[in-house]
């Protein structure tokens, strides 16, 4: 029986693990859970090849200790087309991972990562029986590399929930303090409007208060990083200090 993200209290503390080899990614998620951890996301483009395999994402999750994980597999220029990308969450569901991101665009790269091509949308929609299942579940995702205004946000978001998602991840740029103030409204404003749970990112030096509180406004994750690395991201907040802003705001 697989561990469910929607069978746990949100909003969670998830840690990023973009580490290189299987052995350096078990060594993160052991530090992340003495750290108190809820869960962990994956980014298997950042795995070395030879070391994306059944056996070794098999021993990873062994490691998990009870906490959820869910994969991603964004686009790099690495030659391999979505479909392989697809394949390698689906292989990570199979080894005991609990959810998958599958981008807004997948099978077909478009505008700020949400295609509107039917047959695109159908096979997004297969994928997603596919997961359901094999047990797991489905975070769709758009990262939309410019501001989002609210109603923008609700529009995507509504498009993203009526194909099957059970978490929608909009990440999107601020590029100002007024930008950033409107975004905190949206995350209130998208996360009361949806059916499911909603993960809100701002990018940018101006989204960093956002990242930090944005489970208080209706996020569900807070994205953390157990350590800053040279292939890890630099705007995510380091689990001890997102946990100590969380436990300290009483809101």
């Amino acid at each position: 029986m697989k561990v469910k993200f929607r069978d746990q209290k949100l909003p969670m503390l998830l840690t990023s693990l973009s580490d290189a080899t299987v052995d350096d990614t078990i060594c993160t998620v052991r530090e992340a859970i003495y750290d108190g951890t809820d869960g962990f996301l994956l980014h298997l483009e950042k795995l070395r090849g030879d070391e994306l395999n059944r056996e070794g994402l098999t021993r990873l999750c062994g490691h998990l200790r009870g906490r959820p994980l869910y994969t991603m597999s964004y686009r790099r220029d690495d030659g391999r087309s979505d479909e392989e990308r697809i394949a390698e969450q689906l292989l990570a569901l199979e080894c005991g991972a609990s959810m998958i991101d599958m981008m807004g665009d997948m099978y077909d790269p478009s505008p700020r990562e949400l295609t509107r091509d039917p047959r695109a949308v159908r096979r997004q929609r297969e994928t997603i029986e596919r997961v359901h299942e094999m047990g797991g579940e489905v975070l769709l995702s758009s990262h939309t590399w410019v501001y989002m205004t609210t109603g923008e946000l609700l529009e995507h978001c509504a498009e993203l929930e009526a194909r099957g998602a059970d978490f929608i991840k909009i990440a999107m740029s601020v590029n100002s303090e007024e930008e950033a103030l409107e975004a905190m409204r949206s995350t209130v404003v998208v996360s009361r409007a949806l059916g499911v749970p909603f993960l809100h990112i701002c990018m940018g030096p101006h989204g960093k208060l956002h990242r930090a509180i944005g489970p208080k406004l209706g996020s569900c994750f807070a994205l953390c990083v157990q350590r800053y690395t040279p292939a890890g991201h630099k705007d995510k907040p380091l689990l001890r200090a997102e946990k100590a802003v969380l436990e300290n705001l009483d809101a």
